[in-house]
């Protein structure tokens, strides 16, 4: 295994579903917050939106038990 991807696998694991899917949720909570502005209903639940796409993204990335 070679340097680079030992790297990788420390730093984020065995799945990019986790990093990509906070990415994810950190862009969109931050377009949803240029298109409405700083004040507003995103200053009362802004938040709330960042949490729902945290879980969301965390929840996608555990494994599938059925």
């Amino acid at each position: 295994m070679s340097f680079l991807q030992a790297l990788r696998k420390l730093v984020l694991g065995e799945t990019w579903t986790l990093p990509v899917g906070i990415g994810v949720a950190v862009g969109v909570a931050a377009g949803l917050r240029v298109l409405v502005g700083a004040g507003g209903w995103w200053a009362d639940a802004g938040g709330l939106v960042l949490l729902v796409g945290l879980v969301g993204a965390l929840i996608a990335a555990l494994p599938w038990r059925g």
